[in-house]
């Protein structure tokens, strides 16, 4: 009796630990109605089945947001349980996840300025065509028209392009292209240049979850939840794109300088009031993102220098003594391989691959740019290293230090001394460089300036305050350095060098 009490014990904690198993949808939330920010939440239509996916399996649900073409990757490395941002069933991503039955037929069309009217597709070839990366529009321009587009990170980024003349046509699906033009009256759309149909991803093998996925969508068609969500979130995202509208039919001022005063004052009141229907302005995606900025340099710095000193120690000492043979071509090795690969790179292999079971994404951010900055901040160290005289470490030795300890307190603190300019530069570029955190789904203070702009179509204010931001970051840091240089060269002894 004990023993099958405690079997169903055991049955009754293994189900419910699969009924706590969160279901995990990647998408990318800046395309509306499917998926778009409301505040801190990942709304939409696609938010909303993979949601009744979830309920259907009984599992808690979680929506992650990232780059579009990042979303399919995320599933195959199983990152993501679903993948869900309008994407369209092709023969070449269907090499790599299966795809749920549609559940909604769409269509790509071209955008277009009314001064350069649209007749029909002859009018595209050779001329420059701006799409969103990785999505059908991109296809199109390389299969049909057999060249190479503008390729740009949202619909709206492409739309913005051609609004200031850079390149002569966007091709974007119909429901982001709405929004494009909404207000805009410079801009028109075209007909349907072919039609598509947009399915959830799944990875390869995954029919339990493939078939709750169809399951799911009959059941959302059939008792007319699908159709209220497309009704309530079309409405909803058309309110976005409204406000900014408001904003632009302001009465126009006498004088040019009035009229750049007024149009700075509205894109300023857009990307720091608060959105229709939530409490929070869209100006806290900055100050978030700027706390998750912060965090992730000074974090990455230190880890950076720690890693530094140990690789700058084990070089200079090989080089100079013989010490630490396997340590040094361990250490040649990590240099090659960090300094030869884009950091990019490195942090979709530590995402992606490394550390695919870790959750925390800052945690993943800080050891990638950690590791790397470490490579470049070794070799600043080292050359500090190797312009301390020798006879310093022979005089250590002889009065008695051991190799170590003359390390930490002679030769180290001069070599930082002599760096640390160099160092400091090194700093600057990294906290610069955790701007592509976006591509692991870390919002961060780019990644903000980047959602502000998806909701409020403002590309210029957004951008100009992330750039100004960072700015002051730099100068701020900058001047604490220059602070601890004259620290240390007004209160520390000279660095001592044999001239005899």
């Amino acid at each position: 009796m004990k023993k099958i009490a405690f079997s169903l014990c055991m049955i009754l904690a293994a189900a419910l630990a699969f009924g706590a198993e969160t279901l995990t949808m990647a998408t990318e939330a800046t395309f509306p109605p499917y998926e778009f920010l409301r505040g801190q939440e990942i709304a939409g239509i696609d938010v909303e089945i993979c949601r009744a996916v979830a309920q259907r399996l009984g599992r808690q649900f979680r929506a992650e947001n990232m780059d579009f073409d990042s979303v399919i990757p995320a599933v195959i490395s199983g990152k993501a349980d679903l993948a869900a941002a309008g994407i369209t069933i092709t023969e070449d991503r269907k090499k790599n996840v299966d795809f749920s039955v549609p559940y909604v037929t769409t269509g790509i069309v071209v955008i277009y300025r009314k001064s350069d009217p649209f007749k029909d597709a002859s009018q595209l070839k050779g001329k420059k065509i701006g799409v969103q990366s990785g999505t059908t529009s991109d296809a199109y321009v390389l299969e049909q028209l057999k060249q190479e587009p503008e390729r740009y990170k949202t619909s709206a980024e492409a739309c913005a392009a051609l609004m200031s003349g850079r390149c002569a046509f966007v091709i974007a699906d119909i429901d982001p292209a709405k929004n494009c033009v909404k207000g805009e009256d410079s801009l028109a759309l075209s007909d349907f240049l072919s039609s598509e149909s947009y399915a959830v991803a799944v990875a390869k093998g995954r029919a339990d979850l493939l078939a709750a996925v169809n399951e799911t969508i009959a059941a959302v068609k059939a008792d007319g939840r699908l159709e209220k969500w497309v009704a309530d979130y079309t409405a909803e995202s058309d309110k976005l794109k409204a406000t900014a509208t408001d904003a632009s039919a302001a009465e126009v001022k006498p004088s040019w300088l009035s009229s750049a005063w007024q149009s700075f004052r509205d894109d300023f009141y857009l990307c720091f009031q608060k959105p229709s229907g939530d409490g929070t302005p869209r100006g806290m995606y900055l100050v978030r993102g700027l706390l998750v900025t912060i965090q992730v340099a000074l974090a990455a710095i230190v880890l950076g220098l720690l890693i530094g000193f140990l690789v700058a120690v084990v070089r200079a000492s090989h080089d100079k003594y013989g010490y630490f043979p396997f340590l040094n071509f361990v250490s040649k090795v990590y240099l090659t391989i960090v300094r030869g690969t884009p950091m990019v790179v490195q942090l979709l292999i530590t995402y992606y691959i490394i550390l695919r079971t870790v959750d925390s994404k800052v945690l993943i951010a800080i050891l990638a740019f950690g590791i790397n900055s470490g490579a470049y901040q070794a070799e600043i160290i080292r050359a500090g290293i190797t312009s301390i005289d020798p006879g310093q470490m022979e005089a250590a030795r002889a009065l008695g230090l051991g190799y170590w300890r003359a390390m930490l307190k002679i030769i180290l603190p001069q070599a930082v001394r002599n760096v640390l300019p160099a160092l400091g530069n090194e700093f600057i570029v990294l906290m610069k460089d955790t701007s592509i955190v976006g591509y692991i789904a870390l919002i961060d203070l780019a990644k903000g300036g980047d959602i502000i702009r998806s909701q409020t179509y403002s590309v210029y204010l957004p951008y100009l305050t992330v750039a100004a931001i960072y700015l002051v970051l730099v100068m701020t840091f900058t001047w604490l350095l220059g602070k601890l240089e004259r620290h240390l060269r007004n209160t520390g002894a000279d660095v001592v060098h044999n001239d005899s």
